[in-house]
């Protein structure tokens, strides 16, 4: 039986007979999808047969192999496809200003670098992310001893939604530009559809790269939400003391009760008891007295006699508040705690161990990002004022594309910052919760447990980055909107300076020109005056 605790994803154990094995669902059972896929677009060169059968990244040599052939393939239709589409550009800069034509050469091959960054990458790491993911198996079963069971289920959610809207927004993206922005009356403008293989392969490798941050953020969120459990219970035990502290005892024994001369018989029979630890009697509809309860006091069958009240019975789950929380007992909470920080710090390392494999591909993919986004907003304005682009950037050209190219590229960078940032949040908040179980239960000795834990705590923060130059966080998404914005208003201010410059040259062309055709004409018409005075002056002058 498993049971949830309020609102929360994650489930209790409580049956003690279950088996670890059965209850912890392999993280990589879940990516069985993503897997097939991303082995056929040759990102992973892992043994299809052994994850197919046991759930294992292992390395393989035909994998490889495959791996290999499939971007050396990706390279060459790629370069045909620059070719196929370069005339445009070929006569760019003649047409426009260098630095449109040095953006749009740079930019046309920063997408089969990201491509061949991720490949690589994972060709370089092959064996290594196996053990990850064996690591993260590990950790749920230790999470389960602490009676807390991860629900994967979400995962899997998770990446089928993922993959459905990158191939939404793939296709919209390639069907739009080339329905609208193609000729393809040509048999060569199907080559357009290689254009999308770098982005959907991008794409996938990252989707590797968030669901398992995603994995990480719930195993902290699950710790932190074991120890909310155990300052919720403690709470909950204190208020039932409280409110028990403030009922009226049917029996108060700091009043000694009146003695009854009537009952001396009884008092004799109960043998040597104080009158004062005697309760008084209650009076029954006959009007006779009879014998009341007697504080402390025991029967024949060595039974404890309860004092008869009017209330109703406490509920048996009040009764039993004092073993349902552990903060009450510091020496037998000391193992669950000391456990619950040992899990994170190991959760700590894997995601140190991940951020460092997908390391260069986050920082290809940030600098991409940050790239494109400006280039494709300053080949918007180009495209507005009538001005050349570069072929590949086309879609430039239609605001609708833009928006959703610009969607799509900006969702991915967003996205993995703000759950790199999530998740480094939820590793830091796990000291929080464990200064409130210090505080709620006021306890001495816990309070030191609790000091010493916080100390290996503070060693166990998780940030991530891109190779170290920036940390995916919030502040770098605020730093990069601004760096954004201000390189497009540089880059459109150096070409309205370019464009009024080669208007100026061009308008001094044509009034040199047109200072050039007077000349000729003055010329034409000084010869002319020479000529009419010559033949003049020959007539006039007599002969002879």
């Amino acid at each position: 039986m498993w049971a949830r605790v309020g609102h929360s994803k994650f489930w209790y154990p409580t049956n003690n007979m279950a088996q670890t094995e059965d209850a912890v669902q392999p993280l990589l059972q879940q990516f069985q999808q993503l897997f097939f896929i991303s082995k056929i677009a040759g990102i992973l060169p892992q043994d299809l047969e052994k994850f197919r059968s046991r759930n294992l990244l292992e390395k393989s040599r035909s994998g490889m192999i495959y791996m290999l052939c499939t971007l050396l393939i990706y390279v060459v239709l790629y370069n045909i496809l620059i070719y196929s589409f370069g005339e445009e550009d070929r006569t760019l800069k003649a047409s426009q200003s260098t630095l449109t034509f040095v953006i749009g050469l740079f930019l046309t091959y920063i997408g089969l670098i990201m491509m061949a960054t991720d490949q690589l990458t994972a060709l370089r790491n092959q064996g290594r992310i196996g053990e990850l993911y064996e690591r993260i198996r590990l950790v749920d079963e230790r999470l389960y001893k602490e009676k807390c069971v991860m629900d994967n289920s979400t995962i899997g959610r998770r990446i089928r939604i993922m993959l459905i809207m990158t191939v939404i927004f793939e296709l919209s993206i390639l069907v739009a530009t080339y329905v609208k922005l193609v000729d393809y009356s040509q048999w060569m403008s199907l080559l357009w559809v290689v254009s999308a293989i770098p982005t959907f392969i991008n794409t996938l490798d990252k989707i590797w790269f968030a669901v398992s941050l995603y994995a990480l953020k719930e195993r902290f969120e699950a710790i932190n939400a074991t120890l909310e459990k155990l300052v919720d219970t403690h709470e909950r035990y204190k208020l039932w003391l409280h409110s028990d502290q403030e009922q009226a005892p049917p029996l108060d024994s700091s009043q000694p009760p009146e003695y009854d001369s009537n009952l001396e018989y009884l008092y004799k029979e109960l043998g040597a008891l104080d009158i004062g630890s005697i309760g008084k009697s209650s009076v029954s509809g006959s009007g006779r007295n009879k014998v009341a309860p007697v504080a402390h006091s025991m029967n024949s069958f060595g039974e404890r006699i309860e004092a008869v009240s009017g209330k109703p019975p406490p509920h048996p789950l009040a009764s039993n508040m004092v073993h349902e929380s552990e903060l009450g007992n510091a020496a037998k909470v000391e193992d669950k705690l000391n456990n619950l920080c040992q899990v994170h710090d190991e959760i700590c390392e894997i995601g140190k161990a991940m951020n460092e494999l997908w390391s260069y591909p986050i920082l290809s993919l940030m600098a991409y990002g940050f790239l494109i986004f400006t280039a494709q907003l300053y080949f918007l304005y180009c495209a507005t004022q009538f001005q050349s682009i570069p072929s590949l950037f086309r879609s430039a050209k239609n605001p609708f594309i833009t928006v959703i190219a610009l969607s799509y590229t900006s969702g991915k960078c967003v996205y993995l910052i703000y759950l790199s940032w999530k998740t480094s949040q939820a590793s830091k908040r796990t000291g929080i919760s464990l200064h409130k179980c210090g505080v709620v239960a006021d306890d001495n000795l816990l309070y030191e447990i609790v000091n010493h834990l916080s100390l290996k705590l503070l060693n166990h923060s998780v940030d991530f980055s891109a190779c170290g130059f920036f940390t995916l966080d919030m502040e770098t998404l605020y730093g990069v909107s601004g760096g954004i914005t201000s390189y497009l208003i540089i880059l459109i201010q150096f070409n309205l300076a370019a464009q009024q410059a080669k208007e100026a040259i061009q308008t001094f062309n044509s009034l040199n020109d047109t200072a050039g055709l007077i000349g000729a004409a003055t010329d034409m018409d000084n010869g002319s005056s020479t000529l009419h005075y010559l033949v003049t002056t020959t007539m006039l002058t007599p002969t002879g």
